[in-house]
């Protein structure tokens, strides 16, 4: 099977030292990307590794941790659980969201895998993923039902590993920046927000999406109430199984506020059918001229 990740040219133009910003060099010899300050990324079967979060220092980064080991051990378990029925019907549960929020131009997908969100865009769109997980392209010649429903995984994506708290992007160099199931999954939202705000051009669209606490209404209903009540006694009870590894749970109206407090002007929603009016897709676009909202302090 070929190498499933590249690094077209326009990819490698834009792409910069997650912390400062500045242009990268490349240490070929030794497999390293090295930023002017002196830190050095490593470069491993073509992916460039240019994470900066590695520390469970503090009480939240310690959640956020677990939270990522965790998405690791489910992830490397479809190799052997994936369907080809689960894998289809991942592409008709979004099929109408992105028919009503299409991708506009060059896409930055944060959090995108494998890019499968490759499914909904044209072969020529220019994309490229980003994930924290590096590994996300092995074993897939032992995943027949995936390769079977998306066979395009077969094809070289542009994919960088990295955190959506420091993109390792230039300013202003993508139409759209999409967020799928990821937003409550980082230690930092807002940061990674302002990221997203930084990459885009003006006028460039923010997509989220998101389950959201309370749904449509805002309000969570008894059954959703009893449901985490039991899970609580069973996780303290030592079924760990049941535990909750998302960093953030937003209600809409929290998830809309941030996006608004990060410089974007929201003009579409989508509700997901399905999912009882829990799952929003947000799309906002870049307002210029952001400046730090009010506060008594």
């Amino acid at each position: 099977m070929k190498n499933p990740v590249k690094l077209d040219a326009w990819v490698k133009d834009v792409l910069v030292d997650p912390l400062s910003k500045e242009p990268l060099t490349a240490d070929d010899a030794n497999g390293f990307l090295v930023a002017p300050y002196g830190r050095k990324y490593a470069v491993r079967d073509g992916i460039c590794d240019l994470r900066l979060l590695n520390n469970e220092t503090t009480p939240d980064q310690k959640v956020w941790r677990e939270g990522q080991l965790e998405y690791v051990r489910w992830f490397d378990s479809l190799v052997v659980e994936g369907t080809e029925k689960g894998y289809r019907y991942e592409i008709e549960a979004v099929r109408q969201v992105y028919e009503d929020i299409p991708i506009e131009g060059s896409c930055l997908d944060v959090g995108g895998s494998q890019g499968r969100l490759r499914q909904f865009l044209s072969a020529s769109q220019p994309y490229v993923a980003c994930d924290p997980i590096p590994h996300v392209f092995g074993n897939l010649d032992k995943q027949p039902n995936l390769l079977k429903v998306f066979p395009f995984l077969q094809e070289p994506v542009n994919f960088i590993c990295c955190d959506a708290e420091f993109l390792p992007f230039a300013s202003s160099c993508f139409d759209t920046v999409h967020m799928r199931s990821v937003i409550d999954h980082f230690l930092s939202p807002e940061l990674a927000l302002n990221e997203a705000y930084r990459v885009l051009r003006s006028d460039g669209v923010l997509i989220v999406g998101l389950f959201v606490e309370g749904g449509k209404r805002g309000k969570r209903g008894l059954k959703v109430l009893a449901k985490e009540s039991i899970k609580s006694v069973l996780v303290a009870a030592g079924m760990k199984r049941f535990k909750d590894y998302h960093v953030w749970h937003p209600s809409f109206v929290e998830l809309t506020t941030l996006i608004s407090d990060c410089g974007f002007g929201i003009d579409k929603v989508h509700w997901q059918k399905g999912f009882n009016d829990r799952v929003c897709y947000v799309r906002a676009r870049k307002l210029t001229g952001l400046t730090r909202k009010a506060a008594n302090v």
